[in-house]
Formats: C-alpha cells, structure tokens, sequence
C-alpha cells in the first residue's frame, strides 16, 4: 500500500429500537444517509456485507440499541475492519452510544473506535475526515532498530516494547553496539569522501578529519538499516563518544532527511512520534529537549536536526562533549506543531508554538528555537510525556488530529 490518500469504501449499519415510530425511523435514516452521500460515498450495510467494505459506520439512530451492538460486535470485530460510533443530538442516540463505547473500553480494550456527534451533517463532515485518512498512515509492518538500547537516564522512555508492538503493529528489534561498530568499521573510502565533500562548505571549525569521523557513523547506519531491512532507527549515540570518538549528529540528520526517522538516545516514543510525523505530514522533524520554559515560552534545543527544514546552518562540535559534529542550524516558519507520543497507554500531547526572536546560547545543544506555547508552563510542570519533544514546521495540528483520532489515542 502506497502512502497516497484513498477513498474507503464505506459501509453504514443502522442500530434502531422495534419500538421507535417507523415513519420517525425512516426519516433519521434518510436523513443521516443523505448527508453522509453529501460528503463521501457509502452505501447502506447489513451484518453479511461487512467484508465488502473498508470501514463501518455504526448508525445509532436511537436509544434501546445497545444490545443489538452486542449480538452484531462479534461480526464486526471479526471482520477486522475499523468503525466509527455515529450519534445524533436526538432520539436518545447519544445515551445508547456512550454505553456502547463504555462496554468496548471495558471488554474490548483494543479497540480503536470512537464516537462522532452532532447534526447530520457535522457527523458526516468528522467521518469523511476518517474515510480520507491517508491508508498508507500506519506503523503496522515497519521494522524499528533499536540500537545498544535507550540511554540510562531516559527513565521515563524506556517503555514496555511488547506493548508498543502490539499497539503499533511496528516490530522493535534490540540491536547491540557492536554490530554498528562492525558496519562502521566496513565504510568504504569513496563514501566517506562523498559523505564529507557533501558538508565541507558547512564545516566552520571542524576539521576535515571529524568530518570524516562523522560520514563512518552514517556509513555503518546506511549498512546496518539494509542489512537489517529497517524503516526507522534509534542509537544510543552517547556511547559513540567513547568507542568512535565523534558523534552520531550528523548521520542522524542526514538519515531524516532521506525519509528514515532516526532519533538521538535510544528513545523509542520520540522515535515512534517522528515516524507518525513523517507519515502523516510527509516532513522530517526536530528532536529536541525543553532547555528553558518561563510561562508559556519555550526554548527548545538539540545537537542533531534535519537540514532540510532548516534556513540555514553549519557544523560545530557536538555540546556536551565539545568533540564530533552537530547541526547549528536557524528556522524561518512562524507556526511550529510540537508533539511526543506514548504508544503504550496510547496517549499524546500536541501543542502550536509561535516562534519567538532568540539570542543564540553557546550553553545550549546547537540548534535552538523559542516558541510562544500557550499552557506550556502547567504541562512540562505537571503531566509531561517525556522529555524529548518533536517539532515540525507548520501548522499540521488538524491532520496529525485526524491520525490519532482514527487510532484511538487520547489526548493529554
């Protein structure tokens, strides 16, 4: 399946009480049908017509229908194909939905569906968001590389890994540092000088000899992510400052930039959100901590990001090491989306920052960016996900919505 939007074929099943008023019957399921066929093609299901569809819209046209859902539930989960629970603002529709969907979450924990609500017309325009969801947004498949594990001090993104599998339907494989290190050690001489020549321009203070340093990291992640099929990849760079004597910063922005989501640390929820990112939005994206938050102005800063989202940029040396080779870059967007997942208790955070005039810190990591973040202070303060956060240029707060709304997560 390529990444290009489809149109699903969309089924509607009908949840109707026998003792409604017929005539009041017919007329909702009228009414509710023709909007939806104002705004995306559908057609009128029975429990037999379930696999010739995509997706599956449970009409809830009125109160008493919750144990007709538990008598058809077995057929729908057993099709396999995602739904959405459809109510009305009349008719007792809301009441019977709420207790459908508090008896999945309660029996049925993994299941995805939510609840869409309101007139006609806005139920439709929220399923026609659903329906149009790009098919090819989704983990399930992808082959993550988790290279010498997460970072010690990442206690808090060190999650369950089976658990972000099974939410995820991505596969988490444990690779150990020497099996880099072998692929490093098996960079050829051309694409070292390629690597470096390709950055030479850039370099300021570094040395041609770090830079070259720098192109075997991303000569031995080239190798390992072929050798291991990999589609996306995180390194416990800070161990490379000891067995390489440079760092991972530039392999990892190079990485991105090709469409292969690498993140810094061995942190697998930032990697896990740099992937949704990348799908949903089709941009890579910046990792990066909360250096600094004072109300609702956040700087954010990081060694490593993406080139290609950046206005300009050079190399230095790597922050707390002050060896290697890191991005010193500046942005130009206004409107950031800044974002971290909790694949495990299928939980996010999303907010849109402003960018703001920042004075450049030599006491930071290279690249830094200030954003205008209105509730920052009252959640890096009290519920934070983690502390790496993703940006990403631009305003992408809708579609990145629809993503997590289709999946079932839970916004913090």
């Amino acid at each position: 399946m390529t990444g290009d939007e489809l149109q699903m074929t969309t089924g509607i099943l009908y949840l109707e009480s026998l003792v409604h008023d017929k005539a009041r019957l017919e007329l909702l399921k009228k009414n509710f049908r023709d909007a939806c066929l104002a705004s995306f093609g559908c057609r009128e299901i029975t429990e037999k017509q379930f696999d010739s569809c995509d997706f599956i819209v449970v009409g809830v046209m009125t109160g008493g229908t919750e144990n007709t859902f538990l008598k058809l539930w077995p057929s729908i989960k057993a099709s396999g194909k995602p739904f959405v629970i459809a109510s009305s603002e009349t008719d007792n529709s809301l009441p019977a939905a709420v207790e459908i969907l508090s008896w999945l979450r309660q029996n049925e924990p993994e299941c995805k569906t939510s609840i869409v609500h309101g007139s006609f017309e806005a139920q439709a325009q929220k399923i026609q968001k659903l329906v149009s969801v790009d098919m090819g947004m989704t983990l399930e498949g992808q082959t993550i590389g988790l290279i010498g594990g997460p970072s010690s001090w990442l206690i808090a993104s060190s999650p369950d890994f089976a658990k972000i599998e099974e939410n995820t339907g991505a596969k988490i494989l444990t690779i150990p540092m020497e099996e880099l290190e072998r692929h490093i050690a098996q960079a050829e001489p051309d694409e070292l000088k390629e690597f470096a020549a390709k950055f030479s321009e850039r370099k300021a203070n570094i040395s041609e000899d770090e830079l070259l340093k720098s192109a075997t990291i991303y000569a031995g992640l080239k190798r390992l992510i072929a050798a291991r099929e990999l589609t996306a990849v995180t390194v416990r760079c800070f161990d490379l400052l000891s067995t390489q004597k440079t760092t991972g910063c530039m392999a990892l922005a190079q990485l991105n930039d090709e469409g292969v989501p690498a993140s810094c640390e061995g942190d697998i929820p930032s990697l896990i959100t740099m992937m949704i990112v990348k799908d949903c939005v089709r941009k890579p994206s910046f990792m990066a901590n909360p250096s600094s938050v004072r109300g609702s102005v956040v700087t954010f800063a990081h060694c490593t990001c993406p080139t290609t989202i950046l206005a300009h940029y050079h190399l230095e040396t790597h922050f707390e090491s002050g060896i290697g080779v890191a991005v010193a870059g500046e942005f130009q967007e206004r409107y950031f989306t800044v974002l971290r997942v909790d694949a495990v208790n299928k939980r996010y955070v999303m907010m849109k920052g402003e960018s703001m005039e920042h004075k450049y810190s030599p006491n930071l990591c290279r690249t830094q960016l200030k954003l205008d973040m209105p509730g920052a202070d009252s959640y890096f303060f009290n519920k934070p996900l983690g502390n790496h956060h993703i940006l990403v240029p631009g305003d992408h707060l809708n579609k990145l919505q629809e993503w997590f709304y289709a999946e079932g997560y839970v916004r913090v």
